[in-house]
């Protein structure tokens, strides 16, 4: 309680003792000593500190210096939130740029589910062309193999165009193979790509805000 009422009467003595425009500086120093003065002592400039007005009011503070330390783990904050905004800007510009081309490609949801439709039937229309196509090689290749087998046994010579035939068969085979896992596999992009593209479209044009406001 005297200690109090003594640092208040040592701060209006001060205060008294200043003129109108000169400034009021309060510190602790390391000892823990509360100091008021008009002025800083240089070696107290590394310390936390207040300015007071005339009424004794902290007008400004200003925070002591920073450690080595300190200022290595402000300086890893400072890049790593200058980072973090430029990650930020990029993204933004992302958005911007995929709202667009999603709004320039499409009118409504409709168009997207018909030319999704589309492309998956005739994907598919291919995928059964190409089904029935290896049916009819394989059988054709069973045949060929078949011939050639008889010839043998029958001491025949198998004639090269013969042999190049049954291979050429063989290649046709294994590229309708192919070509049905390339489509199939088409199929599951193409419905990826367009369920996200409808997705983009209805958060982009605000179709989704529209119905639950309904």
């Amino acid at each position: 309680m005297r200690k109090g009422i003594v640092l208040g009467l040592l701060v209006s003595a001060v205060m008294v003792s200043t003129s109108v425009n000169a400034k009021l500086y309060k510190w602790v120093d390391k000892d823990g000593n509360v100091t008021y003065s008009d002025k800083v002592p240089p070696e107290q400039n590394k310390l936390a500190r207040e300015e007071l007005n005339d009424q004794g009011v902290v007008k400004e503070k200003t925070q002591r210096d920073l450690t080595p330390e300190e200022k290595k783990e402000r300086a890893v904050e400072l890049r790593k939130a200058r980072e973090l905004a430029e990650q930020k800007r990029l993204e933004a510009i992302r958005l911007e740029k995929e709202r667009n081309a999603i709004l320039k490609s499409y009118t409504s949801e409709d168009q997207i589910l018909r030319l999704k439709g589309e492309r998956l039937d005739s994907l598919r229309r291919n995928i059964e062309m190409a089904e029935d196509n290896l049916v009819i090689q394989k059988k054709n290749h069973e045949d060929l193999l078949k011939r050639a087998a008889d010839r043998e046994r029958n001491g025949q010579t198998v004639s090269k165009v013969f042999l190049d035939q049954i291979d050429k068969i063989k290649g046709q085979i294994d590229y309708q193979k192919q070509f049905i896992i390339d489509k199939k596999a088409e199929v599951e992009t193409t419905t990826v790509k367009y369920d996200g593209e409808l997705a983009k479209f209805k958060k982009y044009s605000g179709v989704n805000d529209e119905k639950s406001t309904d």
